[in-house]
């Protein structure tokens, strides 16, 4: 199959991964059609900061997830992107609460060290103060008795933290034109089917006919405009914020360990350009189009006034002399969940010749350096020559979509722990509604 022609749609996480595994097994012929220069700004993969957790809700992603450890460390294209700093978990609320404690047993029970953290103290001797620029000084004394009210959680020193994502896809991007791969720019409106219903290429957004022999759709939150999914897919957003801090104050937080809250978000320490990238968790927002019934992505550089609230209470929460500071970034990020939050990879069952590689749910970015192993075997070998239990869990499902709940939560906490839809919200901001 090596003078085959593969064509993957999006030059993401799941596309960069795949095509350089391709190219590594020695297969030739690869293009990947994406509208941007690798990173996309669309790409949920184009971010300065991705947590690594090794340790998550499902086993089998744990697993996988320990699997992918050993390539961030090792891969020389990976390695320069992972920073094990270590991860603070967290939790407020009961549901919150007793998944950390699942997971600390978890932890004890593969022979990973974790701190139990019972009190404010306990926290705020691992997050420590960031050095606060002069035109920023706060005085206020009793700041550090308002950090980590009612938090419970633990400290994982190992096996975990952060990767410098954009700068993983870049490297990736690099590597695969070094191995021979053709990226084209432009946006795929519509697959090409023969009359025996095998997929044999794309017409883009301008017109341009792209024939191939194997088509990849690993288009994250987009993937839903090529396809009907059966309700497989559901995109859904999430919000993130950035301030910009001094080089002094950079420094300070420094090799700091990722802060993780369940209830009320995370935070990572400041990328090369000083910048403090954080996040509130809550369940997601969908944007269903009236039509079709379906959430659609709609990208802006723009959140809900509510998000800055919860993002803001949470940075009372870690660092209160933050709370009031301008946001640099104010921005949705879309993916796409399936209904048990497994992958969808595998062969389309209908459609010789189309391979799909999506359903990230929120959680694809930590297996970059072995999700492409996987695919580019179904592209090589089709979905039979994965082992049983990726087969059935990454498989064409479209059953269990039947009576799906697009406001199930699954497994998503914070804020007001429901699903919204973006058609809802009526006041949006560049995050600096709420400094008055």
């Amino acid at each position: 199959m090596e003078s085959h022609q593969v064509l993957i749609i999006g030059a993401g996480t799941f596309g960069l991964s795949t095509a350089l595994e391709l190219l590594r097994k020695g297969h030739k012929s690869v293009k990947l059609l994406d509208p941007f220069v690798v990173p996309s700004p669309l790409s949920a993969g184009n971010d300065i900061n991705k947590i690594f957790q090794s340790t998550v809700e499902n086993e089998f992603y744990s697993s996988l997830a320990l699997e992918s450890l050993e390539c961030w460390r090792t891969d020389p294209v990976y390695k320069p992107a992972f920073h094990e700093t270590g991860i603070v978990y967290g939790a407020t609320g009961n549901e919150a609460a007793a998944e950390i404690s699942r997971r600390l047993a978890r932890l004890k029970e593969i022979g990973v060290e974790a701190t139990p953290l019972t009190s404010p103290e306990d926290f705020a001797q691992l997050v420590k103060f960031p050095t606060i620029a002069i035109e920023h000084k706060i005085t206020d004394l009793s700041l550090d008795d308002k950090r980590f009210k009612d938090w419970m959680g633990y400290f994982q020193s190992e096996k975990c933290g952060w990767t410098f994502a954009s700068l993983a896809l870049q490297r990736a991007a690099e590597e695969c034109s070094r191995l021979g791969a053709e990226f084209v720019l432009g946006s795929a409106e519509e697959l090409l089917y023969k009359e025996d219903g095998s997929c044999s290429g794309v017409r883009t957004f301008s017109g341009d006919i792209i024939k191939s022999d194997v088509v990849v759709i690993a288009a994250g939150a987009s993937s839903i405009k090529l396809l009907d999914y059966k309700g497989q897919l559901l995109a859904k957003c999430f919000t993130v914020g950035h301030i910009q801090l001094s080089e002094e104050e950079a420094l300070s937080l420094k090799n700091s360990p990722v802060v993780l809250n369940l209830d009320e978000g995370f935070f990572f320490e400041p990328d090369r350009n000083n910048e403090l990238k954080f996040c509130n968790e809550f369940p997601g927002y969908v944007n269903i189009d009236k039509h079709t019934g379906v959430s659609v992505p709609s990208y802006r550089n723009q959140i809900p006034i509510e998000a800055e609230r919860q993002m803001r209470s949470f940075l009372k929460q870690v660092f209160p002399q933050l709370a009031r500071r301008k946001f640099s970034v104010a921005k949705i990020c879309w993916c796409t969940d399936t209904t048990d939050r497994h992958f969808l990879i595998g062969n389309h069952p209908d459609h010789k010749g189309l391979v799909l590689a999506t359903g990230d749910s929120g959680q694809g970015f930590k297996f970059m350096p072995i999700i492409g192993k996987y695919i580019s075997t179904v592209v090589l070998e089709g979905d039979k020559a994965l082992d049983s239990i990726r087969r059935n869990a990454w498989k064409w499902r479209p059953e269990q979509a039947e009576s799906r709940n697009i406001l199930h939560r699954q497994g998503r906490f914070g804020g007001s722990n429901e699903v919204k839809d973006l058609k809802a919200i009526d006041e949006w901001t560049d995050g600096n509604a709420c400094l008055l």
